[in-house]
C-alpha cells in the first residue's frame, strides 16, 4: 500500500512537471510569435523608408540631369490697325505745295505739288506735280511730269502729253502718253497712237494702236491656256 502511494505521488510529481513544461513552451511560443509579428513590422517600415529614399534620390539625379528652361517671355508684337477706305475725297489744291510722303484712306486729288510718296485706299488723280512713288487703288495721272513708279490695285490711265519717268504696276492700264520705265499690267493693257514707250512691257494682252512708238520687249506671259514651250518642241 505504501509502495502504491510513493507511485501515484511520483506520477502527480511527473503530470506536474509536465505541465509546467508545456506551459513554459507555450508562453515561449507566443512570446517568439509575438516578437516574430514585431520583426515583421519593423522590416516593412524599414523596407518602405528605403524605397521612399531611393525614389527621391531618384528624382533629384533626374531633376539634377535635366536642363534649366529659361523662362521665355512672349514676344510683344505690334498691332497694325486696319485700315478701310473712306467715302470722300481729299483734295491738295493747286498752289499748295507739300514736302513729306502722304497717307489716305480715302481718294485723293493732286492739283498742288508734293515732293513725297503717296499711299491712297481709293482712287488717286494727279494733274499738279508729284516727285515720289504712287499707291493707290486706281491712279489717273494728267500732268507735265510725274517722277517715281506708280503702283495700282486696279486700272492706270496715263494721259496725253503726261511723262512718267518710274514703273508702272497695275491689272489693267491705258497709255497715251509717254513712259520711261517697265511696264507691268496682270491684264489688257491699250498703248495709244499717241504713246512713246522707252521700256519693256509685261501684261496679258496687249493693243498697239497705229502711231504708237515702242522701244523695248512685250511679252505675254500673264496670258493663260498657252504653252509656248510646248508649241515650239520638236515632234
Amino acid at each position: 500500500m505504501a509502495f502504491y502511494k510513493g507511485y501515484k505521488n511520483n506520477e502527480a510529481e511527473k503530470e506536474t512537471v509536465a505541465a509546467a513544461e508545456n506551459a513554459e513552451n507555450t508562453e515561449n511560443t507566443e512570446d517568439y510569435d509575438a516578437d516574430q509579428v514585431d520583426a515583421d513590422i519593423l522590416d516593412s517600415l524599414f523596407e518602405e523608408e528605403e524605397n521612399a529614399l531611393n525614389a527621391e534620390g531618384e528624382s533629384l539625379q533626374e531633376a539634377d540631369a535635366q536642363p534649366e528652361k529659361a523662362a521665355v517671355e512672349p514676344e510683344e508684337t505690334e498691332s497694325v490697325p486696319y485700315r478701310q477706305e473712306q467715302e470722300g475725297t481729299t483734295v491738295i489744291t493747286k498752289g499748295t505745295t507739300i514736302n513729306g510722303s502722304i497717307i489716305s484712306d480715302c481718294s485723293l486729288d493732286v492739283m498742288g505739288t508734293i515732293n513725297g510718296d503717296i499711299e491712297c485706299l481709293g482712287k488717286l488723280s494727279i494733274s499738279g506735280k508729284v516727285v515720289g512713288n504712287s499707291m493707290a487703288s486706281e491712279v489717273f495721272v494728267n500732268t507735265d511730269r510725274l517722277e517715281g513708279s506708280i503702283n495700282s490695285e486696279g486700272c492706270v490711265k496715263i494721259a496725253q502729253k503726261t511723262v512718267v519717268v518710274g514703273d508702272v504696276t497695275g491689272t489693267s492700264g491705258v497709255i497715251a502718253g509717254a513712259v520711261k520705265g517697265a511696264i507691268d499690267i496682270s491684264g489688257p493693257v491699250v498703248v495709244d497712237s499717241t504713246a512713246v514707250i522707252q521700256g519693256d512691257i509685261k501684261a496679258k494682252s496687249i493693243q498697239i494702236n497705229n502711231g504708237a512708238v515702242l522701244d523695248g520687249r512685250v511679252s505675254l506671259s500673264y496670258a493663260t491656256g498657252i504653252d509656248i514651250n510646248n508649241i515650239f518642241a520638236a515632234k
